[in-house]
């Protein structure tokens, strides 16, 4: 496959307005995608960190109740499963973004 050049357009065939509109500031209250992202991957680690939490305490034999551990663990493992299957189909959005023509 050859490489890919770039060349600049010219100067008379430059458009007035600029192709792509800068990203508007969400408003007060309101949180963006990113905030978002954020929230949900901090609620997968908080999941995670309280299945550890339980299999330390099942490990030394201070929890009485195996379903508690076991439903800690199951949440933690959906909510993995559920980042993994987000960010996949955000990168086939992108994927099909860059494949679609100008």
């Amino acid at each position: 496959m050859p490489p890919i050049t770039l060349s600049g357009v010219p100067a008379n065939q430059r458009l007035s307005t600029p192709a792509v509109r800068p990203v508007e500031a969400t408003p007060k209250g309101e949180m963006s995608f990113g905030d978002y992202l954020s929230q949900a991957l901090n609620q997968v680690e908080a999941v995670q960190k309280e299945a550890a939490h339980q299999g330390a305490l099942l490990a030394s034999g201070q929890v009485q109740d195996l379903s508690q551990v076991m439903i800690a663990s199951e949440k933690a493992t959906l909510s993995l499963q559920l980042a993994i299957q987000v960010r996949n189909k955000v990168l086939e959005a992108y994927q099909e973004i860059m494949r679609m023509p100008v």
